[in-house]
């Protein structure tokens, strides 16, 4: 798991609360006082590991509720306040009693995944104890959404940042501009998609980095440390929150280190099955029949993925969809929905596909004999075309595309079938 420390300016622009809110407050920051100083405890039996990691970003969530708590505190007492910038939100009692169910029904699974480490030894126990942990933070995080709904306090939005080299340089930075009538636009903003909102954080942080938009994708080009090899991550941001605190949900095609990734990111904290690794996923595209699968769970335990050539067969299935639902379940039951509009989305899965190698096309053994012909025709030598596309396939190809001019991805890809008069 990685973890940014918080970078943040916080301003709290609300009504002044009434006397009972404010010891209200007091209570709130006793509680936090609490934990942090259990998480400081616990953190003293251990020197590394995945149960300190989450004992660190559950300090880390505390450490910012309680930062705002005190500024909160201090803004009725009429003393010197930390300067902030975040917008102040409305309180919501309803969601408030909401959350307090939520947080029972986590403190209960903590209580169940406590009772097991203490009757349990070896991996039973240190699987519990990471389980216990985890529910801890997801505990943190909602306490945070308490306090926003019960007394109006606003965290700021954290955003998922995929591991990458160093971003380009920033091109200058460009102002939103509004016409009477009509929606925000940014000089960023994806003509062929004019209903999308370009003004939110991810496309202006994309734009920054010198990333390019397509739809709701943002696609980020790079090299791999490791071997130099093109390295492509795409975010879709159909379904970015700005008042989200817990993280935002996402739907991510990657290639890293020639390997390719379909990854379902979700905003909080997943119980998977232990004994397969995965998630129980209900899969629809468009208006097709729904179909059902299971997704390996992700190291983080913050969503579930597909890899390799299964990644690359579903990523193929989408290609003309317009939207995506996905359902995750968790080993408790609980279920996780996200319906993704697809936008944008042939630009973001060629990039990833030309990356790592592969045709977005769904091409029968009879179609790859057939482009073998034609590249020996043309004087690319394959050998003997036998409808598989091998490593003598990938050279030849490799060297048609650098003799007009075309990306070397070194499969048969749309762009490449096309200049070989291939329809």
């Amino acid at each position: 798991m990685s973890l940014r420390p918080f970078v943040f300016a916080i301003a709290l622009a609300a009504a002044v609360p009434a006397l009972a809110q404010d010891a209200s407050l007091s209570t709130e920051l006793v509680d936090i006082e609490r934990q942090l100083t259990e998480i400081e405890a616990q953190a003293a039996r251990y020197e590394g590991g995945l149960i300190l990691t989450l004992l660190d970003a559950r300090r880390e969530a505390l450490l910012l509720a309680r930062t705002l708590v005190e500024n909160r505190i201090n803004a009725e007492a009429g003393a010197a306040t930390v300067e902030v910038t975040i917008p102040a939100v409305q309180p919501d009692d309803a969601r408030a009693a909401q959350i307090l169910g939520e947080m029972a029904a986590v403190q209960q699974r903590i209580e169940e995944a406590e009772r097991e480490a203490a009757s349990g030894g070896g991996l039973i126990q240190a699987l519990a104890l990471s389980r216990a942990e985890t529910e801890k933070l997801t505990l943190a995080q909602l306490q945070m959404g308490y306090l926003q709904a019960k007394y109006g306090i606003a965290f700021p939005v954290m955003l998922p940042q995929p591991a990458t080299s160093a971003p380009a340089a920033a091109p200058a930075a460009e102002t939103a501009t509004t016409t009477e009538g009509t929606a925000q636009t940014v000089a960023w903003a994806d003509s062929r998609f004019p209903a999308i909102d370009y003004t939110l954080a991810p496309f202006e942080q994309a734009n920054r980095d010198g990333h390019q938009i397509s739809g709701w994708w943002t696609i980020e080009a790079s090299r791999a440390a490791v071997d130099d090899s093109p390295q492509i991550i795409a975010l879709n941001h159909s379904q970015f929150q700005p008042n989200n605190f817990m993280g935002q949900t996402a739907l991510v095609a990657r290639c890293i280190e020639g390997e390719t990734a379909l990854v379902f990111v979700q905003d909080d904290f997943l119980m998977n099955d232990y004994q397969r690794n995965s998630f129980e996923m209900t899969l629809r595209i468009d208006d097709q029949p729904s179909q059902q699968a299971r997704w390996n769970s992700l190291t983080t335990n913050k969503g579930a993925g597909l890899f390799g050539p299964e990644a690359e067969t579903f990523i193929r299935s989408i290609y003309d969809a317009e939207r995506l639902f996905l359902r995750l379940v968790e080993s408790n039951g609980q279920q996780h929905d996200a319906q993704f509009d697809l936008a944008g989305s042939q630009d973001a899965i060629e990039a990833v596909a030309g990356a790592c190698g592969w045709t977005t096309l769904s091409l029968s053994t009879d179609d790859y004999r057939a482009i073998q012909t034609l590249l020996n025709a043309g004087g690319f030598d394959v050998g003997t075309p036998d409808g598989q596309w091998g490593p003598a396939s990938q050279t030849a190809m490799r060297a048609y595309q650098v003799s007009v001019g075309l990306p070397e991805t070194g499969a048969p890809d749309r762009a490449t079938l096309e200049k070989l008069g291939v329809n």
